[in-house]
């Protein structure tokens, strides 16, 4: 799907299928330097399972024009325009890494809006390394590798995975490249600026799911467990082998994990 937003084009995935009236909204959102590419194993499932999915790409990412935005409020901020645009009410969010961030910040302003939240590899608060930010602004080849073979966990680097002949690390490297130039170290900063998230956390009412990696080498599962114990009323699970990119990593079982709670 394409549309137009504050003189840009937008990008969103809809897994292939046409909206329904009356089916919920189903919304994915990617994390720092990624798109809505690595939502494509959970995009299309849903989109065929009664869902109305919506799989975007923010702002100076992959197929969304205009230039990244600086700050998880702003990217919150552009999150509900866009469901205006749509003309979606209430929706159910699923936020990988920074779309976690985006998560928190959607259910701050604007809990009304908000029928469950997913959290994935993710936390109230996400500390980047000074240096990755740095390199990101000076080496940004450099710096793309870096966060590639620490997001993957070690199953994912000896192309263990769903799908055959696939490379997660060359699929990693591909979809950061073909986001804007400038985008990662923008998204780096917006995460390592956002603030309050456990005050947010913990004033959150509406059903929530954290799915966790136990090797997560860019969100620490230690920060997510925090948020897990914040949220009133949560449904936590760990995939003790996964890295980061959990939804390329462990799809199947992200995706039982979703359904189970949807359901609920």
């Amino acid at each position: 799907m394409r549309f137009q937003l504050n003189g840009h084009e937008v990008y969103a995935s809809t897994g292939g299928r046409d909206y329904v009236d009356g089916q919920p909204y189903l919304i994915f959102m990617h994390g720092a330097g990624s798109s809505h590419l690595v939502w494509a194993q959970q995009s299309r499932s849903f989109a065929y399972a009664g869902y109305n999915v919506l799989s975007v790409d923010f702002p100076g990412h992959d197929l969304s024009g205009g230039e990244a935005l600086p700050n998880v409020e702003a990217q919150a901020n552009w999150m509900l325009q866009v469901m205006d645009e749509l003309v979606i009410e209430k929706a159910i969010f699923v936020g990988h890494s920074q779309g976690g961030l985006v998560n928190l910040a959607i259910a701050d302003k604007a809990p009304e809006r908000v029928e469950k939240l997913v959290f994935v590899a993710t936390a109230a608060s996400i500390p980047v390394n000074d240096m990755l930010i740095s390199m990101s602004e000076t080496k940004q080849d450099r710096a793309k590798s870096l966060m590639t073979a620490w997001g993957l966990g070690p199953d994912a680097h000896h192309f263990e995975n769903s799908v055959p002949g696939f490379s997660n690390i060359g699929n990693g490297l591909r979809t950061m490249d073909l986001n804007a130039d400038g985008s990662l170290t923008v998204d780096l900063k917006a995460c390592a600026g956002f603030e309050g998230g456990m005050d947010i956390a913990a004033k959150v009412q509406c059903p929530t799911m954290c799915v966790l990696a136990g090797k997560d080498k860019m969100t620490p599962l230690k920060f997510g467990k925090k948020l897990a114990e914040v949220l009133c009323n949560n449904t936590l699970y760990v995939l003790t082998n996964s890295g980061h990119t959990i939804p390329v990593e462990a799809p199947h079982e992200l995706n039982q994990y979703l359904r189970d709670f949807l359901a609920a």
